[in-house]
């Protein structure tokens, strides 16, 4: 039956996910995740990895072949009218959500994607995207800046703004940590613990509501796992399909699922298409779509970006004959490795190639039925060498900088690590670069990321060294302060080497994507290797990575008992010393350590401003009081023009830089009882408590023209567009800052570089 208005689903959000293909009459074949399965005697998880589509590369056409051709669905008049009336449908869709949907490149690709590329041609309707990370979408959603979302959950508190699909994917919400956690059995267990989550995730009211929970909050899920990665939460929670892609990926290491979060009434995590209550035509149209998907187009966008159970040896290349040809007379292609950078690769004692690359080398020799020859050399330096003097045809994994773009073509990546600092055990955590500024740092001769740390970041004092474990040494003698690698690399030596000694503590905030590097001159050879990438499939990509990176579920010793002993009688021991010195220096920093995690834990890391989540306290507080007191507040919307231009043309260090001094000239010229804060991106917002509206314009156009006179000296020109309202009576919240979007919107159209009122 198609629903046709915000009544409950049809599908309680609670039952049981119907399995793949399991009724024989009406047979659904809608993907659910299967769910850890316990094996009592070894006490131990065995994990079906169902999810995790590994690389949105590709393409779903080839996946579908003729099974995407039906015929349309058949609508009535009334939604046929609807059809012809709407040139498009506006979706938004989430920008990180592997494997359902990503954005790179321009392009968006994931299991959604082509799930709605179903829609399309069987109800006829056209889909428009645009892209936000989860929060912000559902924040356009909720305000009618869109007709449709991707990716969302049923909540019951969701309903007076959404009208529900059926679900197209069910997966467990599992807990991971990293291997020191201790034992998980339930949700008790993260009592004291910092727990990590997707902002405005629908389960995160559940999560509020279990007391010594310390919630934070991300907007995408590389910063959620990089947090766990480097120590910032104990704990994160998100379905294994997102986090899975992530750890394989990303090669995040010393991670592992701890179980399922087994919170009461929180089964599981359903996506569904959502829809503004104001169109049940639509949810209608969408709705028959779905149905209308036949078992063999269900399970190709499973095999294709869930399951990953395809071919394993992989869609052909694609090759023409005058290509084939150069193969067949080419001879073995000679390649370059960096032989000490596991575990990507390495030349181990034997002198093998093995390694993450040689995995996919021996891939790329069977898809192409041609031979690849490794070049033997001591150090990454020697190899540089051997390519500059032909002795090697190509690099097995680089990454592309300017310098190097002269004179090497570079595929697609297949690989992506995120750069982080390594320092000894005892160091604090880091904020990023900038608090290695005057510290001598080891990187390694000739990586890509040397040239551009050189460029963007002239102030640093960096040390070059031969390989990793060159600097690694460096850094636990202590004759340098950290080593910036890779956190594959660097976690690989940190288990196998530099256990206790050293430890990562910070992360640079840049991600290090890796493709083969061919010749200049070989530009047959590189149209070969750009179409064997191309080939590699989701399956492929998950045995290599599984192979070199774990994603560890094991049974490990449980010293709980023993740490909370040893933690009591060290606590006993600081309160007896404290109050027998009673030393007021000391107390002083307590106090003072005290109110620095307080101001961290609302304020922007960047600007120095409170953040979102402070914000939304604030207006909470200013309603309450307007509502009991009868009074009066205006909040102002204030958004950078054409910001992307300015992190296309500069680069994003100088993005940050106009970020920070247009917060200082916002605080020039804010009140003592105005509240500043980053709302998302390069959008602020300001509370300001005892405002009439002729009062907050004013306010605002001064804020606007001071930008506007103030000198940015690394870019051309900055304006900005702002949005302005007050405080009506039953207003709430979200409803007054609506009203703000609403007129920042109302700038921009009008030409940006001024005010609007609402």
């Amino acid at each position: 039956m198609i629903r046709a208005g915000p009544e409950e689903p049809s599908a309680p959000p609670c039952r049981p996910a119907r399995r793949h293909l399991a009724l024989p009459a009406r047979m659904d074949p809608r993907p659910t995740m299967t769910r850890l399965a316990f094996s009592l005697p070894g006490t131990r998880f065995l994990l079906a990895l169902l999810g995790a589509g590994l690389a949105l590369a590709a393409p779903m056409a080839d996946a579908l072949g003729d099974t995407t051709v039906s015929a349309r669905v058949a609508l009535s008049a009334e939604e046929q009218a609807f059809v012809e009336s709407h040139s498009h449908v506006r979706v938004v869709m989430p920008v990180d959500h592997p494997p359902f949907s990503v954005y790179r490149g321009g392009e968006g690709r994931g299991f959604e994607h082509d799930l709605l590329r179903l829609i399309s041609d069987k109800t006829g309707l056209t889909f428009e995207k645009s892209y936000a990370v989860w929060s912000e979408a559902l924040r356009r959603f909720r305000r009618g800046k869109v007709d449709m979302i991707a990716s969302i959950s049923y909540r019951a508190n969701r309903r007076p703004f959404t009208l529900y699909t059926e679900p197209y994917y069910r997966i467990p919400v599992f807990v991971f940590v990293r291997n020191d956690f201790g034992r998980y059995r339930g949700v008790e267990d993260l009592d004291g613990a910092r727990v990590g989550i997707i902002r405005d995730i629908f389960y995160e009211a559940d999560l509020v509501d279990i007391a010594n929970i310390e919630l934070h909050r991300f907007d995408t899920y590389q910063e959620l796992t990089r947090a766990l990665v480097l120590g910032e939460v104990d704990a994160l929670v998100q379905n294994l399909t997102n986090i899975d892609h992530l750890i394989k990926r990303q090669a995040f290491s010393d991670i592992r699922i701890a179980g399922e979060l087994g919170v009461p009434g929180l089964v599981e995590e359903d996506f569904r298409f959502g829809i503004t209550p104001g169109t049940p035509t639509l949810q209608a149209i969408v709705q028959k779509g779905l149905d209308a998907i036949t078992v063999a187009e269900w399970e190709a966008l499973t095999a294709q970006w869930l399951d990953g159970d395809g071919d394993t040896n992989g869609p052909a290349p694609g090759l023409t004959e005058e290509e084939r040809a150069y193969l067949r007379t080419q001879g073995p292609i000679d390649i370059c490795i960096d032989p000490n950078w596991m575990p990507f690769e390495r030349f181990n004692e034997a002198g093998d190639f093995e390694g993450i690359s040689a995995d996919y080398f021996a891939l790329f020799a069977r898809t192409l039925g041609t031979a690849f020859r490794p070049v033997i050399t001591e150090t990454w330096t020697e190899s540089v060498e051997a390519l500059n003097t032909g002795r090697c045809d190509l690099f097995s994994l680089a990454m592309p900088t300017p310098e190097r773009e002269t004179y090497l073509d570079f595929t697609d990546s297949y690989i992506e690590t995120p750069l982080v600092i390594a320092t000894q055990a005892d160091v604090a955590f880091l904020n990023g670069l900038a608090d290695l500024k005057g510290r001598t740092i080891a990187i390694p001769a000739l990586y890509a990321f040397a040239e551009l740390l050189r460029e963007d970041y002239p102030e640093l004092d960096l040390v070059e060294v031969t390989d990793i474990d060159a600097g690694l040494d460096l850094v636990r003698d202590g004759k340098v302060f950290g080593y910036i690698g890779t956190l594959a690399t660097i976690g690989y030596k940190l288990q196998t080497k530099y256990t206790g000694e050293l430890r990562v503590t910070g992360d640079t905030g840049r991600s290090w994507d890796m493709g083969v590097a061919v010749r200049e001159d070989k530009p047959m050879l590189f149209a070969i290797m750009q179409k064997a990438v191309e080939s590699l499939t989701a399956e492929q990509k998950r045995g290599i990575n599984d192979k070199w990176i774990a994603v560890r579920y094991e049974e490990r010793t449980d010293y709980t008992l023993l740490l909370w002993v040893i933690a009591l009688f060290v606590l006993v021991m600081l309160i007896g010393a404290v109050l027998y010195l009673k030393q007021a220096g000391l107390r002083k920093q307590l106090q003072a350590a005290y109110h620095q995690a307080e101001r961290l834990a609302v304020t922007d890391k960047l600007t120095g401003v409170y953040n979102r989540h402070r914000l939304d306290e604030t207006l909470a507080e200013e309603t309450r009081k307007a509502e009991r007191y009868d009074g009066g507040f205006g909040v102002i919307i204030l958004d950078i023009d054409h910001f992307k231009h300015v992190n296309d043309r500069f680069g994003h260090r100088i993005g940050d830089l106009v970020l920070q001094t247009v917060v200082e000239v916002l605080q020039r010229h804010c009140r003592r009882s105005d509240v500043l804060g980053r709302w998302g991106g390069e959008e602020f917002l300001i509370v300001a408590p005892n405002a009439d509206k002729a009062t907050l314009l004013a306010f605002a156009e001064k804020l606007r023209a001071a930008i506007e006179a103030e000198p940015f000296s690394d870019v051309d020109h900055i304006t900005t567009s702002i949005g302005a309202s007050r405080y009506e009576r039953g207003d709430n919240p979200d409803t007054l800052v609506k009203r703000a979007d609403d007129a920042l919107y109302d700038a921009k159209r009008r030409g940006r570089n001024r005010v609007a009122f609402r």
